[in-house]
């Protein structure tokens, strides 16, 4: 009993002290980035933050700003409420949008459960006559319904009443709210909720979250891709933990910060970028990567990959290099105070602000000792070949897949996507015609989202056509791979196997053909076969 003891005391101590073995937290931290779903489709970004130089960090929701710093703490998945001044948490069960016979509170209770009772009939296909139903034959639309005015709506809202109250009121003073169906009454209060009661559902921030927030605000961006494309890439790429990867992208980081995720901060991902900085830093922010994870992302340079342009001497660029390695290897750490920055301590009043101040500096240096230079991920790249290579850029995939490979060990996966099918299409051509891969397969998916409700089930009106297309396939060996074999030694096997999937009846009908041709034992053995087949 003590040995077992012993050793869950061993397992349970490495896992609280390996920051890579700690899993994310279920509940919001200070400063992650989440995402609010609206009931209306929309999708916002949002950092979780108490404080961002002395002020509030706000999100902005209709042209109006919200602090976030009752955020933090919330379990995702949390429904909030958007208040006049801030964003009001709500109960475990609630949803972002309100339940219809929830609205009737301060109305007549009678028709309390009218919706589920047609939920109900319209589910067993036994819908009530048209004498006992209400119809919509005597509704006129001509804005009159409705006796109140815009100005004392607009006064509700200001003085702070609450969104279901406001819908109530509307429901109310409606002169043709009973008249209508069980649906349109239903149809008719959900407009009103999402203009008068919004509420959203703080999510974690993932990268198929991500990359659907993304598709729905600029797709363009992001070359259109979907998260099920993804998905795609992910899996064909066979990225785990532990893989070096090469990555060309283009769709503002989405793709780098997902494969950094998958690894778990074990392993490698280097990303080539151009410019003078890595770019999209913003989006691989809201990935929430820990130290590990986000560690594991070495930036390559454009150059140091496909070659330095013509005219044009690397010097400079490896000087700065050096530079920038040296001034890290001087550091000293503990880092000792200097002259300057003891003089601006002893002028803080509080101790407080001393520890602050420290705590910032000591920050920045821990960044600066931790980071590679883009030497030094060059030569990471170079040390070793990558386990699988991923593109997704706006440029020519066969011109960059090419130069790419050689980086890639043999019988390793390549994934190439593309917003296109016809670059793809040319870079499937040359492959094959250079004998460089096997298991190419050129696919694109097609995702359609589906209302589900009771007698209500059908697809959504509208709908994206399509999330780009991808090339995959297996590098083979410059040496000792071969792609096709030869034409002798597929008519040997053909001979051999009699023809397609074994079928023997196919090398028996060449047998005849050599007899009417042929003379000798040929012909006979056709005439023979023949005969058995006449039998």
């Amino acid at each position: 009993m003590s040995e077992s003891n012993d050793v869950v005391m061993t397992t349970s101590q490495t896992s609280e002290s390996d920051p890579l073995m700690i899993l994310p937290s279920n509940v919001v931290q200070e400063g992650d980035h989440v995402i609010l779903v609206f009931g209306d489709g929309r999708q916002l970004f949002a950092q979780c933050l108490k404080k961002l130089r002395g002020k509030a960090p706000p999100v902005k929701i209709n042209k109006r700003t919200y602090p976030t710093f009752n955020l933090v703490g919330l379990p995702y998945g949390t429904v909030v409420e958007v208040g006049s001044s801030k964003l009001h948490p709500l109960p475990e069960g609630e949803d972002v949008i309100p339940k219809y016979p929830d609205t009737n509170k301060k109305g007549d209770d009678s028709n309390e459960g009218n919706l589920e009772d047609a939920e109900a009939t319209a589910a067993d296909n036994t819908f009530p006559s048209i004498e006992q139903a209400n119809d919509n034959r005597d509704l006129v639309d001509n804005n009159t319904s409705q006796q109140l005015q815009q100005r004392q709506v607009e006064k509700m809202r200001r003085t702070g009443m609450e969104g279901a109250t406001i819908v109530d009121t509307l429901i109310e003073n409606s002169a043709s709210f009973q008249n209508k169906t069980e649906f349109s009454k239903a149809k008719y209060v959900a407009r009103k909720q999402l203009k008068y009661q919004q509420r959203c559902r703080i999510v974690r921030c993932t990268p198929s979250s991500l990359c659907e927030a993304m598709f729905l605000k600029e797709p363009r961006k992001m070359l259109n891709l979907r998260e099920d494309t993804l998905g795609q890439i992910l899996s064909y790429s066979n990225v785990c933990a532990g893989s070096h990867v090469l990555v060309m992208d283009n769709c503002m980081g989405i793709v780098t910060g997902a494969l950094a995720q998958r690894m778990g901060g074990y392993g490698k991902v280097f990303s080539i970028y151009p410019g003078q900085q890595p770019p999209y830093v913003d989006m691989i922010a809201r990935f929430n990567l820990n130290f590990a994870e986000n560690s594991s992302i070495k930036w390559v340079h454009v150059e140091d990959v496909f070659g330095t342009p013509q005219g044009e001497t690397p010097t400079s660029a490896e000087t700065e290099v050096d530079e920038e390695k040296a001034d890290r290897e001087l550091l000293e750490w503990p880092c000792p105070l200097q002259d300057h920055t003891r003089a601006h301590l002893e002028k803080m009043e509080s101790e407080k602000e001393k520890r602050d101040f420290l705590a910032r500096r000591c920050a920045r240096f821990t960044r600066k000792l931790t980071r590679g230079t883009p030497g030094e991920a060059k030569e990471m790249l170079n040390a070793r070949k990558c386990d699988s290579v991923v593109i997704a850029t706006k440029h020519d995939p066969t011109q960059s897949l090419i130069e790419l490979l050689p980086y890639l060990a043999p019988s390793s996966p390549f994934v190439v996507f593309c917003e296109y099918i016809e670059p793809l299409a040319e870079c499937f051509r040359e492959l094959q015609e250079q004998r460089l891969a096997i298991n190419l397969r050129l696919s694109d998916t097609w995702m359609r989202e589906y209302q589900v409700l009771p007698g209500r089930t059908h697809p959504s009106m509208n709908m994206s056509q399509s999330g780009g297309f991808v090339l995959t396939g297996i590098k083979l060996c410059p040496v000792t791979g071969i792609n096709d074999l030869d034409e002798e030694i597929m008519k040997e096997i053909k001979e051999k196997m009699g023809g397609r999937r074994g079928k023997k009846s196919s090398n028996k009908k060449k047998g005849g053909k050599r007899g009417r041709n042929d003379a000798g034992g040929d012909g006979e053995r056709g005439q023979k076969s023949r005969r058995v087949e006449g039998k």
